[in-house]
């Protein structure tokens, strides 16, 4: 697997949050269905700076990889959107930004058919150390635990755990995703099995006046920050679906016919997305909101606790 680093400088008005938006897309080969992600743009080592890592197939002879990419920041209840970037891996423009996780034989990262990846910081065993090289895999239930499992391979340095891409599901029944182990190798040499389960988190919307609701989400350290759109229950798929809202050319029409849409189903409505973590570790998450103002336009809401802080629910 490769990782693409992005970078957002924060200017002299810092956003609350930002996020990165990409398509990728394969030329030169085998075109393939366009791949998409959104991503949380997390403050780096260096002050002022944002980072975000974006998951891309290797490239496969005379192939290149496209990506297509824009920025979009909230502040003071205004969300804004940058223009389209565009860069292709292999190139000159790129290298610098590109990782890769080296995998041995045949690579088990790619996630199911529909499903991408999330961030997550390697769970460590008893007495284990957050540091040097670290080897892990994923299994399915099904599958023996081994070694040979634990295909690619990520350093650590001098701690602390490392955070590494986790599929959201290995395969996918009802849409849910079905639980999966990850299996990881330290220096110590024991392997290590951690069941990924899920939870699927409600948003309850009694007025009806929420256009478009996400969810951030992660570990209570917020080393590894997830971003999850969530759709109303009965919405049906289309052009104005929450996974197009990003994507949208126009995104004032888009906001408007999804508001349309969304103004067919019953109150009180309800948005639904998943958090993924290790069996009985515990998610961080909050929401955020596109609602409707009384004067027109729109305002993007936080939405925590009544009591304060985020939610967290046990895997």
């Amino acid at each position: 697997m490769l990782l693409l680093r992005r970078e957002y400088r924060d200017g002299a008005e810092p956003p609350e949050i930002v996020l990165l938006h990409a398509e990728v897309t394969r030329d030169g080969g085998p075109a393939g269905p366009t791949r998409r992600f959104t991503r949380a743009v997390v403050p780096s080592e260096t002050p002022g700076r944002r980072v975000a890592h974006l998951p891309l197939p290797e490239p496969g002879e005379g192939e290149r990889i496209r990506v297509r990419y824009r920025f979009s920041t909230v502040r003071g209840g205004e969300e804004r959107l940058s223009p389209w970037y565009e860069v292709v891996v292999p190139s000159d423009d790129a290298i610098a930004d590109l990782y890769r996780i080296p995998e041995e034989g045949t690579p088990n990262l790619p996630p199911a058919p529909g499903r991408g990846h999330f961030r997550l910081v390697l769970p460590l065993g008893e007495g284990e150390r957050a540091s040097g090289s670290f080897r892990f895999g994923f299994g399915a239930m099904r599958k023996k635990p081994s070694p040979s499992l634990c295909r690619a391979a990520i350093d650590a340095g001098y701690g602390p755990a490392p955070v590494i891409e986790a599929p959201e599901a290995l395969s996918v029944l009802k849409n849910r995703p079905m639980p999966y182990f990850l299996y990881h190798l330290s220096a110590d040499g024991k392997l290590r099995a951690d069941k990924i389960a899920c939870a699927r988190i409600a948003l309850a919307d009694p007025g009806g006046i929420v256009v478009s609701a996400r969810m951030i989400w992660g570990d209570s350290a917020w080393r590894a920050t997830n971003l999850s759109l969530m759709e109303a229950k009965g919405c049906a798929a289309g052009p104005f679906a929450a996974a197009e809202e990003f994507f949208s050319e126009d995104r004032a029409a888009f906001l408007a016919a999804r508001e349309t849409a969304l103004s067919h189903l019953p109150n009180p409505r309800v948005f639904e997305a998943f958090v993924f973590g290790p069996s009985g570790s515990g998610v961080e998450y909050c929401f955020q909101t596109v609602a409707r103002r009384p004067d027109g336009g729109f305002e993007v809401r936080w939405r925590n606790r009544e009591s304060g802080g985020n939610w967290v629910v046990t895997l």
